[in-house]
């Protein structure tokens, strides 16, 4: 343990300034460092999350918040009882059954695959996809109906019109052979809407009601291939999979959106990683103005300490001085930065200075408690073995 004295000493060095107009530089530029290298890091990790929590609305913005599907198989069938029994479950909201098969859509010019889901009226986002509509509307009840995006409705080249309809093309999911005589159902389809969203979503989902893609795909009434939950944020994943598989004799697992997403998260997070690392390294190299800072104040607090050591001082609290020095330098340094991040974010999310480049998007900014806890143990944890280090190898020296 620290005798009180050498934080008293550390404390008054780190405030007070030296005669020399040199060393007060070197102090200052040290501590400047550690100041900008928090804030730095800290403002890298908030736009990331920003940027990642932007680019995820857009991505998984169809994708359920928990699905739940069947481990052997990819039908299930369920009755009304029972899916009203996963709607009383504590925290969940909602539970809309939906078939969801890839099927091929064309015209006699143009084709196209894409994943249709079949939906009742009360799919639970039926006002969003209303909302996103650029031509028609979304109405699951009606049928024989399609409701697709913009980009693959380019593509198809289609018209809203009364002559102008899409061929659907699925496999009979109770065909036991590619080789039987009769493989495929075929329906046609009428355009009932399109939607604008992002190229990716609007060429990978397409919307039909549930008893157009049941006969389409020659399954039975109440047959499904998932059940998409929305719940009030309480609801965990395992949790909900114990009480289903508790309510019905099938094996049932249930998916969040990062089990739907495996490839995109994973990139999310090694690119943090990554980012993380390389800035963690510029902060590595702003600790060497720590060092100096140590270096020449042992040179020059020299006189100071003989004294001290006259007094009936040791020579390694004469160490435990510079190295406490070094901390309260690192400590202070990283919480000024991070208070002067916080501002910089508070301004970007509530003025909006800084744009995503080449559009007239406010650059998406998110602060997190995580990321603050990480910058903070970075930075001190550098600047402890920094200033362990530099104070005890000019101490040999």
């Amino acid at each position: 343990m620290l005798k009180p004295y050498i934080y008293k000493i550390a404390v008054r060095y780190f405030f007070s300034k030296d005669k020399k107009t040199i060393v007060n530089r070197i102090n200052g530029f040290a501590f400047f460092m550690i100041v900008s290298a928090a804030c730095v890091l800290l403002l890298v990790l908030s736009g990331f999350a920003g940027l990642k929590n932007f680019g995820l609305t857009y991505t998984s913005s169809f994708d359920p918040e928990l699905k739940i599907v069947q481990k052997t198989g990819s039908y299930f069938v369920i009755s009304q009882d029972k899916l009203d029994m996963i709607k009383g479950i504590e925290g969940v909201l909602d539970a809309s059954p939906v078939i969801e098969e890839k099927v091929a859509l064309s015209n006699e010019l143009n084709s196209g695959a894409v994943i249709l889901k079949g939906v009742y009226d009360d799919y639970y986002m039926g006002k969003m996809l209303d909302s996103l509509s650029l031509i028609g509307a979304f109405s699951p009840s009606k049928p024989d109906a399609i409701y697709l995006g913009a980009d693959l409705a380019s593509s198809l080249e289609v018209v809203m019109s009364d002559d102008f309809s899409l061929l659907a093309t699925a496999a009979k999911k109770n065909s036991r052979s590619l080789f039987s005589f009769f493989p495929f159902n075929t329906r046609i389809l009428d355009i009932e809407g399109v939607y604008q969203i992002s190229s990716d979503i609007e060429n990978k989902f397409a919307f039909t009601s549930l008893k157009t893609l049941s006969s389409l795909m020659g399954v039975g009434e109440n047959s499904y291939t998932s059940i998409e939950v929305v719940s009030d944020g309480s609801v965990n994943k395992s949790d909900l999979e114990k009480e289903v598989n508790a309510l019905f004799a099938s094996n049932f697992s249930v998916l969040d959106k990062q089990d739907l997403n495996p490839a995109l998260y994973k990139m999310l997070n090694t690119e943090n990683i990554a980012v993380y690392l390389i800035f963690s390294l510029v902060a590595l190299i702003s600790m060497f103005n720590l060092v100096g800072s140590i270096t020449i104040m042992m040179v020059e607090k020299r006189k100071d300490l003989r004294v001290l050591e006259i007094l009936g001082g040791q020579k390694k609290d004469f160490n435990n001085i510079f190295f406490s020095l070094g901390v309260f330098t690192t400590v202070f340094g990283t919480g000024l930065g991070l208070g002067v991040a916080w501002l910089l974010i508070t301004i970007q999310n509530f003025y909006s200075f800084v744009y995503v480049p080449g559009t007239s998007i406010p650059y998406p900014v998110s602060l997190t408690a995580s990321n603050v806890i990480i910058v903070f143990t970075t930075i001190v944890f550098m600047g402890i073995v920094t200033s362990a280090w530099s104070s005890s190898s000019n101490a040999k020296a």
